[in-house]
């Protein structure tokens, strides 16, 4: 799983690519809190999951565990650049109650007020 983790004012944009399953769940989960602990201004959290080609049930409780995380921060969570199947996992289990979708990086950032 590859990782590639930046900041952008009050946002969290998290780059994955590969498989969110069993096997890298728990470093994407480890890798984000650490983050988010060590950083309280930040109240956005972005996935970029353009590279991302299959997430398993694992992979959506990380998503899931995270958004938790930033809903206590009074944020928003967004799934950037998902491709179609994993989109469509993601409408299948219900994420689009939690987290918005965007094309585009700027898109994303609009959608949680460019801050």
């Amino acid at each position: 799983m590859d990782i590639a983790i930046k900041r952008k004012g009050k946002a969290l944009i998290v780059s994955l690519g590969g498989e969110l399953d069993l096997a890298t769940a728990g470093e994407v989960r480890d890798r984000v809190d650490l983050v988010l602990l060590e950083d309280a201004r930040l109240h956005h959290l972005i996935w970029d999951l353009e590279n991302v080609g299959f997430i398993d049930s694992s992979g959506l409780g990380v998503l899931l565990g995270r958004y938790k995380k930033i809903e206590a921060r009074s944020g928003n969570v967004v799934a950037l650049k998902a491709i179609p199947s994993v989109r469509r996992m993601l409408r299948m289990a219900g994420m689009e109650r939690i987290m918005q979708f965007a094309d585009t990086e700027e898109q994303a950032l609009a959608q949680i007020g460019g801050r």
